[in-house]
Protein backbone atom coordinates (compact mmCIF):
# COMPACT_ATOMS: atom_id res chain seq x y z
CA UNK A 1 0.00 0.00 0.00
CA UNK A 2 1.44 3.62 -0.72
CA UNK A 3 1.96 4.93 2.27
CA UNK A 4 1.55 8.81 1.31
CA UNK A 5 -1.49 10.18 -0.28
CA UNK A 6 -2.51 13.39 -2.17
CA UNK A 7 -4.59 14.64 -4.90
CA UNK A 8 -5.71 17.62 -7.30
CA UNK A 9 -8.88 18.97 -7.60
CA UNK A 10 -10.75 18.66 -10.48
CA UNK A 11 -12.63 21.55 -11.77
CA UNK A 12 -15.96 20.81 -10.14
CA UNK A 13 -14.03 20.85 -6.90
CA UNK A 14 -14.17 23.82 -4.68
CA UNK A 15 -12.57 26.83 -5.72
CA UNK A 16 -8.76 27.24 -5.89
CA UNK A 17 -7.12 30.19 -4.83
CA UNK A 18 -3.39 31.66 -4.54
CA UNK A 19 -0.99 31.23 -1.59
CA UNK A 20 1.44 33.82 -0.76
CA UNK A 21 3.10 31.74 1.96
CA UNK A 22 5.82 31.21 -0.44
CA UNK A 23 7.89 33.14 -2.41
CA UNK A 24 7.01 30.84 -5.55
CA UNK A 25 3.33 31.07 -6.31
CA UNK A 26 1.46 28.07 -4.74
CA UNK A 27 -2.18 26.71 -5.51
CA UNK A 28 -4.03 26.49 -2.25
CA UNK A 29 -7.68 24.53 -2.66
CA UNK A 30 -10.41 24.70 0.15
CA UNK A 31 -13.73 24.57 0.90
CA UNK A 32 -15.01 28.23 -0.29
CA UNK A 33 -17.20 28.16 3.01
CA UNK A 34 -16.19 28.90 7.32
CA UNK A 35 -16.22 25.35 8.62
CA UNK A 36 -13.24 24.46 10.16
CA UNK A 37 -11.28 21.60 8.18
CA UNK A 38 -10.21 17.98 9.05
CA UNK A 39 -7.78 16.60 6.60
CA UNK A 40 -7.07 12.90 6.13
CA UNK A 41 -3.99 12.33 4.87
CA UNK A 42 -3.90 7.76 3.55
CA UNK A 43 -6.92 5.90 2.49
CA UNK A 44 -5.03 2.64 4.22
CA UNK A 45 -7.52 0.71 6.43
CA UNK A 46 -7.08 3.37 9.24
CA UNK A 47 -7.73 6.28 6.70
CA UNK A 48 -10.57 5.11 4.72
CA UNK A 49 -12.72 3.00 8.18
CA UNK A 50 -12.04 6.81 9.64
CA UNK A 51 -12.96 8.38 6.20
CA UNK A 52 -16.45 6.23 5.77
CA UNK A 53 -16.99 6.73 9.59
CA UNK A 54 -16.57 10.85 9.35
CA UNK A 55 -18.11 10.98 5.93
CA UNK A 56 -21.07 9.50 6.73
CA UNK A 57 -21.73 11.52 10.00
CA UNK A 58 -24.93 14.41 9.43
CA UNK A 59 -23.45 15.84 13.09
CA UNK A 60 -19.92 15.92 12.21
CA UNK A 61 -20.62 17.09 8.49
CA UNK A 62 -23.22 20.18 9.51
CA UNK A 63 -20.13 22.07 11.48
CA UNK A 64 -17.33 20.52 9.19
CA UNK A 65 -15.44 20.13 6.03
CA UNK A 66 -13.78 16.47 5.06
CA UNK A 67 -11.10 16.05 2.69
CA UNK A 68 -9.59 13.15 1.45
CA UNK A 69 -5.76 12.98 0.01
CA UNK A 70 -4.89 9.44 -1.37
CA UNK A 71 -2.46 8.50 -4.25
CA UNK A 72 -5.17 5.78 -4.75
CA UNK A 73 -8.72 5.31 -6.21
CA UNK A 74 -9.16 2.46 -3.67
CA UNK A 75 -8.12 0.77 -0.67
CA UNK A 76 -6.62 -2.71 -0.35
CA UNK A 77 -8.36 -5.09 1.61
CA UNK A 78 -5.16 -6.76 2.24
CA UNK A 79 -6.52 -9.97 4.08
CA UNK A 80 -7.38 -10.67 0.93
CA UNK A 81 -4.83 -10.32 -1.71
CA UNK A 82 -3.25 -13.66 -1.53
CA UNK A 83 -6.54 -15.56 -1.98
CA UNK A 84 -7.19 -13.08 -4.95
CA UNK A 85 -4.17 -13.97 -6.53
CA UNK A 86 -4.76 -17.65 -6.69
CA UNK A 87 -8.08 -16.98 -7.90
CA UNK A 88 -10.37 -17.90 -5.32
CA UNK A 89 -12.41 -14.73 -6.32
CA UNK A 90 -11.78 -11.61 -8.76
CA UNK A 91 -9.28 -8.91 -8.03
CA UNK A 92 -11.84 -6.37 -7.38
CA UNK A 93 -13.59 -8.05 -4.22
CA UNK A 94 -10.11 -7.27 -2.74
CA UNK A 95 -10.22 -3.35 -2.99
CA UNK A 96 -13.06 -0.74 -1.74
CA UNK A 97 -13.69 2.41 -3.46
CA UNK A 98 -12.66 5.39 -1.41
CA UNK A 99 -15.74 7.60 -2.70
CA UNK A 100 -18.87 6.66 -2.26
CA UNK A 101 -22.44 7.95 -3.05
CA UNK A 102 -22.73 7.32 0.95
CA UNK A 103 -20.71 10.05 1.80
CA UNK A 104 -21.50 13.64 2.82
CA UNK A 105 -21.68 16.00 0.17
CA UNK A 106 -19.26 18.54 1.71
CA UNK A 107 -16.40 15.63 1.71
CA UNK A 108 -13.56 16.10 -0.89
CA UNK A 109 -11.16 13.58 -2.20
CA UNK A 110 -8.06 14.18 -3.76
CA UNK A 111 -5.78 11.57 -6.06
CA UNK A 112 -2.65 13.01 -4.46
CA UNK A 113 0.81 12.45 -3.39
CA UNK A 114 1.67 14.55 0.06
CA UNK A 115 5.07 16.07 -0.32
CA UNK A 116 5.39 17.86 2.68
CA UNK A 117 3.15 18.88 6.25
CA UNK A 118 3.96 22.68 7.72
CA UNK A 119 2.79 22.09 11.58
CA UNK A 120 3.30 25.82 12.12
CA UNK A 121 1.08 27.19 9.03
CA UNK A 122 -1.33 24.24 9.02
CA UNK A 123 -0.76 23.00 5.37
CA UNK A 124 -0.56 19.49 3.62
CA UNK A 125 1.43 20.25 0.23
CA UNK A 126 0.06 17.66 -2.67
CA UNK A 127 1.13 16.17 -6.28
CA UNK A 128 -1.13 14.79 -8.36
CA UNK A 129 -1.47 11.27 -8.44
CA UNK A 130 -3.49 10.93 -11.39
CA UNK A 131 -3.25 7.58 -13.90
CA UNK A 132 -2.89 4.13 -13.30
CA UNK A 133 -4.75 4.17 -9.74
CA UNK A 134 -1.92 6.44 -8.40
CA UNK A 135 1.10 4.40 -10.38
CA UNK A 136 1.59 7.14 -13.08
CA UNK A 137 2.36 10.81 -12.17
CA UNK A 138 0.06 12.08 -15.00
CA UNK A 139 -2.14 15.31 -14.48
CA UNK A 140 -1.16 18.87 -13.23
CA UNK A 141 2.79 19.70 -12.44
CA UNK A 142 2.15 22.10 -9.79
CA UNK A 143 1.98 21.53 -6.17
CA UNK A 144 -0.59 22.91 -3.96
CA UNK A 145 -1.42 23.36 -0.98
CA UNK A 146 -4.60 22.17 1.72
CA UNK A 147 -5.49 24.50 5.05
CA UNK A 148 -6.35 21.87 8.08
CA UNK A 149 -7.98 22.51 10.92
CA UNK A 150 -7.17 19.12 12.34
CA UNK A 151 -5.20 16.72 10.50
CA UNK A 152 -4.95 12.90 10.82
CA UNK A 153 -2.24 11.36 9.67
CA UNK A 154 -2.84 7.68 8.42
CA UNK A 155 -0.04 7.14 5.20
CA UNK A 156 0.88 3.67 5.97
CA UNK A 157 3.87 2.19 5.37
CA UNK A 158 5.92 1.15 2.77
CA UNK A 159 7.77 -2.21 1.89
CA UNK A 160 11.25 -2.67 3.92
CA UNK A 161 13.87 -4.85 1.68
CA UNK A 162 16.35 -3.88 4.32
CA UNK A 163 19.09 -2.77 1.86
CA UNK A 164 18.94 -6.54 0.23
CA UNK A 165 19.98 -5.86 -3.03
CA UNK A 166 18.06 -6.73 -6.00
CA UNK A 167 14.69 -7.10 -3.92
CA UNK A 168 12.69 -4.41 -5.98
CA UNK A 169 14.21 -5.55 -9.55
CA UNK A 170 13.52 -9.64 -9.08
CA UNK A 171 10.66 -9.88 -6.63
CA UNK A 172 7.41 -9.71 -6.21
CA UNK A 173 5.38 -7.90 -3.35
CA UNK A 174 1.97 -8.67 -2.07
CA UNK A 175 0.70 -4.74 -0.72
CA UNK A 176 -1.55 -4.20 -3.14
CA UNK A 177 -4.07 -5.46 -6.00
CA UNK A 178 -1.98 -4.32 -8.23
CA UNK A 179 0.73 -6.66 -7.00
CA UNK A 180 -1.52 -9.65 -6.51
CA UNK A 181 -2.29 -9.21 -10.04
CA UNK A 182 0.99 -9.35 -10.97
CA UNK A 183 1.70 -12.45 -8.83
CA UNK A 184 -1.18 -14.75 -10.40
CA UNK A 185 0.48 -13.72 -13.78
CA UNK A 186 3.95 -14.65 -12.96
CA UNK A 187 2.28 -17.87 -11.53
CA UNK A 188 0.93 -18.59 -15.04
CA UNK A 189 3.47 -17.59 -16.73
CA UNK A 190 5.64 -20.48 -15.13
CA UNK A 191 3.45 -22.85 -15.63
CA UNK A 192 3.57 -21.81 -19.17
CA UNK A 193 6.84 -21.19 -19.70
CA UNK A 194 7.75 -25.12 -17.74
CA UNK A 195 5.47 -26.70 -19.94
CA UNK A 196 7.49 -26.14 -23.49
CA UNK A 197 9.98 -28.97 -24.55
CA UNK A 198 13.07 -26.42 -24.68
CA UNK A 199 13.59 -26.85 -21.01
CA UNK A 200 15.44 -29.84 -18.92
CA UNK A 201 13.87 -31.64 -16.10
CA UNK A 202 16.05 -29.74 -14.10
CA UNK A 203 15.56 -26.10 -15.38
CA UNK A 204 11.66 -26.67 -15.07
CA UNK A 205 11.95 -27.21 -11.41
CA UNK A 206 13.83 -23.78 -10.62
CA UNK A 207 11.09 -22.39 -13.35
CA UNK A 208 8.19 -23.73 -11.07
CA UNK A 209 10.30 -23.21 -7.58
CA UNK A 210 8.30 -20.36 -5.88
CA UNK A 211 10.24 -18.46 -3.07
CA UNK A 212 8.45 -17.07 -0.55
CA UNK A 213 10.40 -14.54 1.85
CA UNK A 214 8.55 -13.93 5.40
CA UNK A 215 6.94 -16.55 7.72
CA UNK A 216 4.90 -13.94 8.92
CA UNK A 217 0.85 -14.77 8.64
CA UNK A 218 1.33 -12.77 5.24
CA UNK A 219 3.89 -15.44 3.81
CA UNK A 220 2.72 -18.46 5.73
CA UNK A 221 -0.80 -17.88 4.02
CA UNK A 222 0.70 -16.56 0.85
CA UNK A 223 2.26 -20.26 0.58
CA UNK A 224 -0.63 -22.10 1.98
CA UNK A 225 -2.92 -20.59 -0.96
CA UNK A 226 -0.05 -21.08 -3.56
CA UNK A 227 0.22 -24.88 -2.38
CA UNK A 228 -2.97 -25.36 -2.27
CA UNK A 229 -3.67 -23.44 -6.15
CA UNK A 230 -0.76 -26.04 -7.40
CA UNK A 231 -1.88 -29.19 -6.19
CA UNK A 232 -5.35 -28.54 -5.59
CA UNK A 233 -6.20 -27.01 -9.20
CA UNK A 234 -3.07 -26.29 -11.97
CA UNK A 235 -1.80 -29.92 -11.69
CA UNK A 236 -4.58 -31.00 -13.02
CA UNK A 237 -4.14 -29.28 -16.50
CA UNK A 238 -0.43 -29.07 -16.38
CA UNK A 239 -0.39 -32.78 -15.76
CA UNK A 240 3.20 -33.19 -17.32
CA UNK A 241 4.26 -31.07 -14.41
CA UNK A 242 3.64 -33.00 -11.88
CA UNK A 243 6.29 -33.85 -9.17
CA UNK A 244 8.08 -30.75 -10.40
CA UNK A 245 6.73 -27.79 -8.37
CA UNK A 246 8.86 -26.63 -5.21
CA UNK A 247 6.96 -23.57 -2.48
CA UNK A 248 9.96 -22.79 0.06
CA UNK A 249 9.39 -20.02 3.08
CA UNK A 250 12.16 -18.52 4.04
CA UNK A 251 12.76 -16.20 6.93
CA UNK A 252 15.81 -15.27 9.19
CA UNK A 253 14.00 -16.57 12.78
CA UNK A 254 14.30 -19.77 14.12
CA UNK A 255 10.44 -20.43 13.34
CA UNK A 256 7.26 -19.71 11.46
CA UNK A 257 4.54 -17.23 12.97
CA UNK A 258 6.59 -16.28 15.58
CA UNK A 259 3.70 -14.06 16.66
CA UNK A 260 1.60 -17.32 17.66
CA UNK A 261 3.05 -19.82 20.68
CA UNK A 262 5.22 -21.90 20.15
CA UNK A 263 2.84 -25.63 19.77
CA UNK A 264 0.90 -23.62 17.27
CA UNK A 265 4.23 -22.48 15.30
CA UNK A 266 5.47 -26.09 14.93
CA UNK A 267 1.75 -27.37 14.31
CA UNK A 268 2.34 -25.11 11.11
CA UNK A 269 5.49 -26.02 10.21
CA UNK A 270 4.74 -29.64 10.75
CA UNK A 271 2.10 -29.60 8.11
CA UNK A 272 3.86 -27.74 5.74
CA UNK A 273 6.76 -30.29 5.88
CA UNK A 274 3.85 -32.89 5.41
CA UNK A 275 3.05 -31.26 2.03
CA UNK A 276 6.23 -31.06 1.07
CA UNK A 277 6.54 -26.88 1.19
CA UNK A 278 9.88 -26.39 2.44
CA UNK A 279 10.52 -24.76 5.75
CA UNK A 280 13.92 -23.09 5.51
CA UNK A 281 13.91 -20.62 8.88
CA UNK A 282 17.50 -19.39 9.84
CA UNK A 283 17.94 -18.13 6.80
CA UNK A 284 19.97 -15.13 5.79
CA UNK A 285 19.30 -13.40 2.19
CA UNK A 286 22.08 -11.91 1.20
CA UNK A 287 20.67 -10.60 -2.34
CA UNK A 288 19.14 -11.49 -5.97
CA UNK A 289 19.54 -11.28 -9.44
CA UNK A 290 17.09 -12.53 -12.05
CA UNK A 291 15.90 -16.26 -11.03
CA UNK A 292 18.79 -16.32 -8.57
CA UNK A 293 18.48 -15.72 -4.40
CA UNK A 294 21.69 -15.66 -2.74
CA UNK A 295 21.09 -17.39 1.01
CA UNK A 296 24.42 -17.30 3.77
CA UNK A 297 23.94 -20.86 4.50
CA UNK A 298 22.58 -22.49 1.16
CA UNK A 299 24.55 -20.27 -1.72
CA UNK A 300 22.93 -20.11 -4.83
CA UNK A 301 19.32 -20.83 -4.76
CA UNK A 302 17.46 -20.76 -8.26
CA UNK A 303 13.79 -19.85 -8.43
CA UNK A 304 11.07 -18.87 -10.87
CA UNK A 305 9.01 -16.55 -8.86
CA UNK A 306 10.56 -14.64 -5.16
CA UNK A 307 7.39 -12.90 -3.16
CA UNK A 308 8.79 -10.64 -0.37
CA UNK A 309 6.66 -10.70 2.43
CA UNK A 310 8.62 -9.16 5.11
CA UNK A 311 9.50 -5.66 6.87
CA UNK A 312 7.59 -2.36 6.99
CA UNK A 313 9.22 1.15 7.06
CA UNK A 314 8.25 4.32 6.84
CA UNK A 315 7.79 6.44 3.98
CA UNK A 316 9.95 10.07 2.84
CA UNK A 317 6.93 11.81 4.51
CA UNK A 318 7.08 10.50 8.07
CA UNK A 319 10.77 10.41 7.85
CA UNK A 320 10.77 13.94 7.06
CA UNK A 321 8.14 15.22 9.99
CA UNK A 322 9.72 16.64 12.88
CA UNK A 323 7.71 14.45 15.77
CA UNK A 324 8.66 12.08 18.21
CA UNK A 325 9.33 8.35 16.66
CA UNK A 326 9.95 5.11 18.17
CA UNK A 327 13.69 3.97 18.91
CA UNK A 328 13.94 2.65 14.74
CA UNK A 329 12.27 5.56 13.66
CA UNK A 330 10.04 4.02 11.54
CA UNK A 331 6.80 5.14 13.86
CA UNK A 332 5.45 7.85 14.74
CA UNK A 333 4.19 8.10 18.27
CA UNK A 334 1.11 9.27 20.19
CA UNK A 335 -0.24 9.57 23.42
CA UNK A 336 -3.69 7.45 24.49
CA UNK A 337 -5.36 10.19 22.57
CA UNK A 338 -4.04 9.19 19.57
CA UNK A 339 -2.13 12.93 19.35
CA UNK A 340 0.83 13.22 17.95
CA UNK A 341 3.85 13.64 20.35
CA UNK A 342 5.94 16.44 19.48
CA UNK A 343 9.74 16.03 19.45
CA UNK A 344 10.47 18.86 21.84
CA UNK A 345 7.15 18.54 24.75
CA UNK A 346 3.66 17.48 24.25
CA UNK A 347 1.48 17.24 21.72
CA UNK A 348 1.00 18.46 17.99
CA UNK A 349 -1.87 20.85 17.78
CA UNK A 350 -5.04 19.21 16.68
CA UNK A 351 -2.27 16.45 14.70
CA UNK A 352 -3.45 12.59 15.12
CA UNK A 353 -1.64 9.94 14.05
CA UNK A 354 -3.21 6.06 13.19
CA UNK A 355 -2.29 3.23 11.18
CA UNK A 356 1.16 1.18 10.50
CA UNK A 357 2.45 4.62 10.26
CA UNK A 358 1.99 5.02 14.02
CA UNK A 359 2.56 3.72 17.18
CA UNK A 360 1.02 4.72 21.03
CA UNK A 361 4.09 5.10 23.29
CA UNK A 362 4.70 2.72 26.04
CA UNK A 363 1.76 0.31 24.23
CA UNK A 364 3.49 -1.36 21.09
CA UNK A 365 0.63 -2.44 18.96
CA UNK A 366 1.31 -4.78 15.71
CA UNK A 367 1.01 -3.21 12.49
CA UNK A 368 -2.17 -5.13 11.64
CA UNK A 369 -5.49 -4.45 10.26
CA UNK A 370 -7.41 -5.08 13.44
CA UNK A 371 -5.44 -2.55 15.11
CA UNK A 372 -5.75 0.26 12.82
CA UNK A 373 -9.70 -0.52 12.33
CA UNK A 374 -10.15 -0.12 15.91
CA UNK A 375 -7.99 3.02 16.41
CA UNK A 376 -10.15 4.46 13.79
CA UNK A 377 -13.71 3.34 14.86
CA UNK A 378 -12.06 5.33 18.47
CA UNK A 379 -11.12 8.42 16.77
CA UNK A 380 -14.06 9.18 14.40
CA UNK A 381 -16.21 8.65 17.90
CA UNK A 382 -13.81 11.03 19.50
CA UNK A 383 -13.76 13.89 16.45
CA UNK A 384 -17.71 13.23 16.15
CA UNK A 385 -18.27 13.51 20.04
CA UNK A 386 -16.18 16.76 20.01
CA UNK A 387 -14.97 16.75 23.38
CA UNK A 388 -12.10 14.43 25.23
CA UNK A 389 -13.92 11.25 26.07
CA UNK A 390 -12.00 7.94 27.54
CA UNK A 391 -8.90 7.19 26.10
CA UNK A 392 -8.18 4.65 23.25
CA UNK A 393 -7.88 0.97 24.88
CA UNK A 394 -6.90 -2.10 22.46
CA UNK A 395 -9.16 -4.97 22.14
CA UNK A 396 -7.40 -8.26 21.85
CA UNK A 397 -9.06 -10.69 19.44
CA UNK A 398 -8.05 -14.03 18.30
CA UNK A 399 -5.34 -14.30 15.96
CA UNK A 400 -6.26 -16.41 12.72
CA UNK A 401 -3.80 -17.78 10.25
CA UNK A 402 -4.27 -19.85 7.36
CA UNK A 403 -2.14 -23.00 6.82
CA UNK A 404 -3.63 -24.08 3.59
CA UNK A 405 -5.82 -27.64 2.80
CA UNK A 406 -8.86 -26.61 5.52
CA UNK A 407 -6.48 -26.16 8.39
CA UNK A 408 -5.50 -23.32 9.85
CA UNK A 409 -4.24 -21.90 13.82
CA UNK A 410 -5.88 -19.34 15.92
CA UNK A 411 -4.42 -17.64 18.72
CA UNK A 412 -6.84 -16.42 21.46
CA UNK A 413 -8.33 -17.16 24.78
CA UNK A 414 -8.33 -20.51 23.44
CA UNK A 415 -5.93 -21.95 21.03
CA UNK A 416 -7.21 -24.38 18.52
CA UNK A 417 -6.18 -25.81 15.19
CA UNK A 418 -7.66 -27.90 12.34
CA UNK A 419 -11.19 -27.11 10.42
CA UNK A 420 -12.56 -24.79 12.71
CA UNK A 421 -9.93 -22.45 12.56
CA UNK A 422 -9.82 -22.76 8.67
CA UNK A 423 -13.51 -21.99 9.13
CA UNK A 424 -12.50 -18.83 11.50
CA UNK A 425 -10.45 -17.95 8.63
CA UNK A 426 -13.08 -18.10 6.15
CA UNK A 427 -15.22 -16.30 8.68
CA UNK A 428 -13.14 -13.69 8.80
CA UNK A 429 -12.32 -13.24 4.80
CA UNK A 430 -16.38 -12.50 5.04
CA UNK A 431 -15.65 -9.86 8.04
CA UNK A 432 -13.22 -7.73 6.30
CA UNK A 433 -15.33 -7.12 3.09
CA UNK A 434 -16.74 -4.45 4.86
CA UNK A 435 -20.36 -4.70 2.48
CA UNK A 436 -23.20 -7.13 2.28
CA UNK A 437 -22.12 -6.88 -1.49
CA UNK A 438 -18.54 -8.18 -1.41
CA UNK A 439 -19.38 -10.49 0.90
CA UNK A 440 -22.34 -12.28 -1.27
CA UNK A 441 -20.01 -12.31 -4.19
CA UNK A 442 -17.37 -14.49 -2.02
CA UNK A 443 -19.71 -16.76 -1.16
CA UNK A 444 -20.75 -16.97 -4.61
CA UNK A 445 -17.55 -17.48 -5.77
CA UNK A 446 -16.91 -20.48 -3.11
CA UNK A 447 -19.96 -22.30 -4.94
CA UNK A 448 -18.67 -22.10 -8.39
CA UNK A 449 -14.84 -23.10 -7.60
CA UNK A 450 -16.66 -25.83 -5.71
CA UNK A 451 -18.65 -26.71 -8.75
CA UNK A 452 -16.62 -25.90 -11.71
CA UNK A 453 -13.37 -25.23 -10.68
CA UNK A 454 -11.22 -21.98 -9.91
CA UNK A 455 -11.44 -19.59 -13.01
CA UNK A 456 -7.63 -20.31 -13.83
CA UNK A 457 -8.18 -24.09 -13.96
CA UNK A 458 -11.47 -24.42 -14.93
CA UNK A 459 -13.20 -28.16 -15.23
Amino acid sequence: MPNTSSSTPPSSSPATTRSSSTSQETLLSNPPNTKPTIVILGTGWAGWTLAQDLGRSTSLLSTHNLIILSPTRTMALTPLLASAACSIFDFRIAEEPVRRLSLGKNVVKYQVWCTAVDFESRVVKCKAAIGSNGDEKLGPREEFEVRYDKLILAPGAEVNTFGTPGVEEHCLFMKSVADAMKLRERILDCFEMASLPTFSVEQKREILHFVIVGGGPTGVELAAEIDELVHGHLLGVYKELEGLVTVSVYDIADRMLGQFGEKLSEYAMEKFRRRDVRICMGKHIQGFEKGVMNVKEDGEVKFGTAVWCTGNKAGGLVEDLEVKKDESGQRMLTDRWLRVLSKKKGVVDSVFALGDAADIEGGELPTTAEVAVQKAKWLAKYLIAGEEGKKFEYTQKAVVAYIGRHDGVVEGKSDWTGAGAWLAWRSGSLEWTRNWRRRAMIILYWVMNKLDGREIARR
